[in-house]
């Protein structure tokens, strides 16, 4: 137990320093670095997300899945980037799902191999967790105040929701949360890891009216109005249940194909699923909340 304890720890440490350097080379340097880290992160989580449904179901397609990753990629930063167009890089991901969606099942249907569930399994990937990522990646083209706000909000909502989770819940304990799903979560964690959330918000906002807050790039999210707090705090508050909503279908998922873990990449943690499950629910959400945030 002391020896897993010690690879938690340092493994944690480890990602801490490659998520902290990453944030610091977006917002200081150059936004292409936050896309890097989210490209590879889609392509490590497809890759678990594929061996894990093949140990039980049939096998996703993987070449159709790597090519959702990296033609959606093209696409949106092709409609985001160069073109400009507000939303477009959404759409354009999703226009090139769509072609290979209808590729894949042509494909399946002259194919004496792919079966229409394998259509189903890679369709599945194609959602969770390629599209789900791509939303948390949508978060880095906001317009820089908003994008820094983010991806601080981003990492840190996330963190705090599992910091708060473990540490009330292995104090309090109590009553199980969702037993048949993760037998180790109570409500009393459940709890405290919405108090975390919006602990994290609270951080922020503060942080934000200060000369750290203007040299990370933050401005007031809602042009100075005396509700800026609230939607810091709101956005913990909903950032942390879905935090959690994600880390339990992670588990629902793992339940269904049989596994513990989806790999052993990460020692004392896991895979990158394991540690991004509730982070790209995340993301989805703090992506939508921007964006109405954006237009206000």
């Amino acid at each position: 137990m002391k020896d897993n304890t010690k690879k938690r720890f340092i493994t944690g440490a480890i990602l801490f320093v490659v998520f902290a350097s990453v944030i610091m080379l977006t917002l200081k340097v150059h936004w292409v670095f936050f896309d890097i880290l989210i490209f590879l992160l889609a392509l490590m989580a497809a890759y678990e997300i594929c061996n894990a449904i093949r140990q039980k179901y049939p096998a996703p397609m993987r070449v159709f899945v790597y090519s959702a990753i990296v033609l959606g990629y093209v696409a949106y930063i092709i409609a985001q980037r160069v073109f400009d167009i507000g939303i477009g890089g959404i759409t354009m991901y999703f226009a090139v799902l769509l072609v290979l969606s209808m590729t894949m099942i042509i494909f399946s249907l002259c194919s004496k191999k792919a079966t229409t569930n394998n259509v189903i399994a890679t369709m599945f990937v194609f959602l969770y967790p390629v599209s789900a990522l791509l939303y948390t990646l949508g978060i880095n083209h906001f317009e820089p105040h908003i994008r820094a706000v983010g991806i601080l909000l981003l990492f840190t909502v996330s963190t705090f929701t599992d910091m708060f989770a473990y540490f009330v819940g292995s104090t309090v304990k109590g009553k199980k949360l969702c037993p048949k799903i993760s037998p180790n979560k109570t409500v009393s964690g459940a709890i405290g890891g919405l108090l975390g959330g919006i602990a994290a918000g609270a951080i922020w906002y503060f942080v934000s009216l200060t000369e750290l807050g203007a040299f990370l790039g933050m401005a007031p999210l809602l042009g100075g109005s005396s509700l800026e707090w609230l939607a810091y705090l709101s956005v913990g508050l909903f950032g942390s249940l879905a935090t959690q909503f994600g880390d339990l279908f992670a588990s629902y998922v793992k339940r269904l194909v049989g596994i513990k873990d989806y790999s052993h990449l990460l020692p004392g943690h896991g895979g990158i699923m394991d540690r991004i499950d509730g982070l790209m629910f995340n993301g989805v959400i703090l992506y939508f909340a921007l964006a109405v945030i954006s237009i206000l």
